[in-house]
């Protein structure tokens, strides 16, 4: 009995790797089905090893801030500018503006 990799491992096959699979001889009858999920347990994590797959610390890092983009009027702006001179820069004088809004 033959089991076809690409369903019962949800891994795709490369064109080398399918050429090896179907050069493998069936499985003998008598395989109990134990093993046989043994064998594919250990064929899917061999084959997501040696593809890469998840790595740790990979991916996006977790950031305070988030970037957001503001459509303002020009006249807001250059009052926001102004403020940003006083407190150091553009982020943190929106912020200060929004923190006395909130408290208006």
């Amino acid at each position: 009995m033959k089991y076809n990799l690409k369903k019962s491992l949800r891994v795709p096959l490369t064109s080398d790797e399918q050429q090896i699979e179907d050069n493998i001889p069936p499985l003998r009858s008598n395989s109990k089905p134990e093993e046989i999920e043994a064998v594919r347990q250990a064929a899917s994590k061999t084959l997501a090893s040696m593809r890469g797959g998840y790595r740790p610390g990979a991916g996006r890092k977790a950031r305070p801030h988030v970037r957001t983009t503001l459509l303002l009027a020009p006249e807001v702006r250059e009052k926001l500018e102004r403020l940003a001179e006083r407190h150091g820069n553009l982020s943190l004088a929106a912020e200060v503006l929004i923190r006395r809004a909130k408290m208006a």
